[in-house]
């Protein structure tokens, strides 16, 4: 029997090392050097440090540095007009209120529970420190480490949630109110939406309500900016377009199962699952992100 995960802490995780080394900078390099040291190395946050010393104060993602490329109002996007000169720590003036602008820690011999609270209230990631030893490398906790560790041992929530229930017995479809985008809305305006809204990702429907596709921050262009004019285009065209021929919306329905939604998570890479009414109607009833599973699973937490 695999221990609860409330109970573990980071380090009985083993992703230690497993998980790269921190690439963090100052908060006065370029817009372009971060992208650029963002690009070279596949990562989409970087943490950001303080201006006296190496501790860790802040987190920007390539959303956050999209948004302040592109700005909050206009409808077009030229690349010449970018201020890629600028320090990353400008980006921080956007909103102070944006997650990925704070940092929130944890110690590696904790166990999980208060950071997969945080979770449950939308929070992506942690940094696991170690307060003992100054030594010790930091590393970035994701939600996704979380829901793959369960993926990987679900005898973890056992005693917790029967990973044989359903979406609509778990309560799912009594989620939050869905907001939705026609397919005919511009990429960029959908990003903004999700900005206003805190969302990571929104569903794209027709006038029947029924499941075109998702826009999510995983579509966004990459760090080296080659397809970020493309963000005009109406998002279902700029969907399919970043996607190539491997185009698929993550899909469940009221039916399926807590333990096949969490494979579809861990096994698509994706943050989120619409729940549609049945594979053939594609009508959008609602939706399950990690953050409502990482919910239910504390609400069950003794």
């Amino acid at each position: 029997m695999s221990t609860q995960i409330t109970l573990i802490t980071p380090n009985d995780l083993s992703l230690y090392h497993a998980k790269r080394h921190l690439i963090a900078v100052g908060p006065t390099v370029s817009v372009q050097t971060a992208l650029d040291l963002m690009y070279k190395n596949k990562i989409t946050s970087l943490p950001l440090f303080s201006h006296n010393d190496s501790t860790i104060v802040s987190i920007v993602n390539l959303f956050d540095i999209m948004l302040y490329l592109v700005g909050l109002t206009v409808m077009t996007v030229h690349k010449e007009e970018f201020k890629l000169e600028e320090p990353i720590e400008n980006v921080l003036g956007l909103d102070f209120d944006r997650e990925s602008y704070r940092v929130h820690q944890c110690d590696c011999r904790d166990d999980l529970l208060e950071t997969l609270r945080l979770f449950a209230s939308g929070i992506h990631r942690a940094l696991v420190i170690d307060f003992r030893d100054k030594d010790y490398s930091p590393w970035l906790f994701s939600q996704t480490d979380v829901i793959r560790h369960i993926h990987s041992h679900f005898g973890c929530i056992a005693d917790l949630v029967s990973v044989d229930a359903t979406v609509e017995a778990l309560g799912f479809l009594e989620n939050k109110p869905m907001v939705t985008v026609p397919v005919t809305a511009s990429a960029l305006s959908v990003y903004r939406l999700m900005a206003k809204e805190n969302l990571g990702g929104l569903p794209i429907v027709d006038s029947d309500n029924r499941l075109q596709g998702d826009l999510c921050l995983e579509d966004l262009p990459g760090a080296n900016l080659e397809r970020i004019e493309q963000l005009v285009l109406p998002c279902g065209d700029y969907v399919k377009m970043m996607a190539g021929h491997q185009f698929i919306t993550p899909t469940c329905t009221p039916t399926t199962s807590l333990k096949d939604v969490i494979d579809i998570m861990a096994t698509q890479d994706t943050h989120r699952v619409w729940i549609v009414s049945s594979e053939n109607l594609l009508t959008l009833v609602g939706v399950i992100t990690m953050s409502d599973i990482i919910r239910l699973i504390c609400s069950k937490h003794i």
